[in-house]
This record gives structure tokens, C-alpha cells and sequence, in this order.
């Protein structure tokens, strides 16, 4: 399996690199935002090889459901699936890499705009019992969310922190830790996805926690808890919105 094994070196690499630098942590993000339907792992390989990806899928999806064909040339994004005794790879490709047809289905992605953030601001209002602007309720519901992802989690988080800068932290400092890194990378995620400019919000330093997690397996420990808590919210409001929508057009 050399190619495969090739993978999950870069899967590795990538993994410490992102969060030893900003930079790359909030580039990681935002990529992870776009694609949020996935889970951690394959935003990171997304993330790794083709960070500028908005919408992915594997080529039958493309070309049997939507009617899309791949151009010519393009190369597959590869996944990994490592649930096996041997890591194997499945590709996926982005919507840039293919072309309409005749008969193709239409293709658009929601957006967040004046007219339907109120139906999203009621949406999370409902689901997380927090009323304000759009910003502090996604701030409040990731904090939700996030405890319970270290209540969940955390003896499989504190497993694992060693040989990381975690290493030494005692339980409390541990959640502290986690909890922070994971409410700033949740929100700036969900706000990039809505259309905000989420560096408007934070500053470097807010960051400061999310360089404690320098190991593959922490640093898979605070993308899966992100990951996780992104999609929830985000799904809510792509439902949301998507309903908004079909009820303007019913009303014309």
C-alpha cells in the first residue's frame, strides 16, 4: 500500500503543521467550514491537498446524480479510510473540476443574506435557547456545544495528550484548554461559512490554546470536537434557509 501509505504521512504532516502557525490553523477552518458534511479526517486530506475545494464528491455522485461530467485532467482529491487492517484511499473531486451538461441538475450552495438571517437567528434561537445578533448566538451555541463535547469525551482527550504540550496539564487545565480552542475554532468557522469576516472578531492571541494540540492524535481530538459541533449548527441553518427559500418561491 505505498501510495495509501504515502497518504497517511501527509495526513501526519498536515496535521502538525496546522496548528503550529495562525495562519494555517485559519486557513484549515475555513476550508473545513465549506465542507462541513465531512468529518475531520477528510477535511484535513481535503485541506491538504486542495484547501481552495468549496464542494466535494466522488464521481458518482457527479456524474450520475448530478449529470456532471469530471474535465478531463482533473486529479482526484484522495480520502483516507484507515478502519481496516490497511489504510485505503477513495477520491473525490471538486466542483471545479467538472462541467454542466445539457441535462445537468442545477447546483448552488446557501448563502446567508439580509433577507433570510432572521429565519436563521429563530432557528437558533429555538435550538439553543439564545436570542441577540446572529454572532453571539453562534458564541453562545458553540460554548453549548462544546461542553458537551468534553463531557463526552474527555477521558479519551486526556488519554491522549501526551508527548503534546498538554502533557503535564492536569484534568481542569486540560478542559480549559480544549474548551477555549475549540468555542474561537467553532466560531471563526461557523462565521466564515455564513459569510462574515471572522477575523474581524478574533486576534491572533485567542488562538494561543489551539497550539497546545501539536500531536496527530490532539490535534484529531479538537478537529473532530469542531468539525462536529460546526456541522450540527450549520446543517440548522442550511434547513432553515433552504425553507426560507422554497416559501418565497411558492409565494411568487
Amino acid at each position: 500500500m505505498p501510495a495509501a501509505n504515502a497518504y497517511v504521512q501527509l495526513a501526519e504532516d498536515t496535521a502538525r503543521r496546522i496548528t503550529h502557525s495562525y495562519t494555517e490553523w485559519t486557513g484549515f477552518l475555513k476550508t473545513a467550514a465549506r465542507l462541513y458534511k465531512y468529518p475531520y479526517h477528510e477535511q484535513l486530506m481535503i485541506y491538504a491537498q486542495r484547501p481552495e475545494a468549496t464542494a466535494c464528491a466522488d464521481y458518482r455522485v457527479w456524474n450520475d446524480r448530478m449529470r456532471r461530467y469530471i474535465r478531463r485532467g482533473s486529479k482526484g482529491i484522495a480520502l483516507l479510510d484507515v478502519s481496516g487492517d490497511e489504510p485505503k484511499l477513495r477520491y473525490v473531486f471538486d466542483i471545479a473540476d467538472t462541467g454542466t451538461r445539457a441535462n445537468s441538475r442545477p447546483f448552488s450552495q446557501w448563502q446567508l443574506t439580509e433577507q433570510n438571517e432572521e429565519a436563521a437567528r429563530r432557528a437558533l434561537e429555538d435550538g439553543y435557547d439564545v436570542t441577540g445578533s446572529l454572532e453571539k448566538q453562534i458564541h453562545v451555541a458553540v460554548q453549548q456545544l462544546v461542553m458537551n463535547q468534553w463531557l463526552d469525551h474527555r477521558r479519551e482527550i486526556l488519554d491522549i495528550v501526551d508527548g503534546s504540550y498538554l502533557e503535564g496539564y492536569d484534568e481542569f487545565n486540560v478542559g480549559v484548554s480544549f474548551r477555549k480552542a475549540a468555542v474561537v475554532s467553532t466560531t471563526y468557522a461557523l462565521l466564515s461559512r455564513c459569510g462574515m469576516q471572522p477575523g474581524d472578531y478574533f486576534e491572533h492571541e485567542d488562538f494561543l490554546n489551539v497550539f497546545d494540540f501539536n500531536t496527530p492524535q490532539t490535534v484529531a481530538a479538537l478537529g473532530t470536537a469542531i468539525s462536529q459541533s460546526s456541522e450540527l449548527v450549520l446543517r440548522q441553518i442550511e434547513v432553515t434557509i433552504k425553507n426560507y427559500e422554497r416559501e418565497k418561491i411558492a409565494e411568487r
